[in-house]
């Protein structure tokens, strides 16, 4: 069963993107997590992340740094190593979503939304 072998251990921070400030969790402590999908993944101390990429408008529904953090986490950190396809990527952050305990209504939605608005990539070759 897929889980987070530890805690979260992040800092809300700023950091200079392109030309202007953005929000970040700044991991303190590398994440941990064990995926079926995807197997053992560690995401490094000092990794930073935008949290959800979710349009300003929706951010009382789905906050950038909800209950799904962790998952978001994950998911960028595939988005920045390419270890897995984004189809891969979309499919763990569905997965860690449960592991957070989000909603199968809510874990569906965002889903989706990864799948059709998120970055499309192919998984690097080593």
């Amino acid at each position: 069963m897929s889980k987070f072998v530890n805690q979260l251990n992040a800092r809300i921070s700023n950091q200079m993107r392109g030309n202007h400030f953005t929000r970040v969790a700044l991991l303190d402590d590398d994440l941990c997590y064990e995926s079926d999908i995807a197997g053992n993944i560690l995401v490094p101390v000092g990794f930073a992340s935008d949290g959800a990429s979710v349009p300003r408008i929706l951010w009382s529904i789905y906050p950038p740094f909800g209950k799904y953090l962790e998952a978001a986490i994950v998911h960028d950190w595939f988005c920045v190593t390419h270890s897995v396809d984004s189809v891969t990527a979309a499919k763990v952050f569905k997965e860690a979503m449960a592991a957070c305990g989000v909603s199968k209504w809510r874990r569906n939605k965002m889903y989706w939304a990864v799948r059709t608005f998120g970055p499309r990539f192919k998984q690097r070759k080593e």
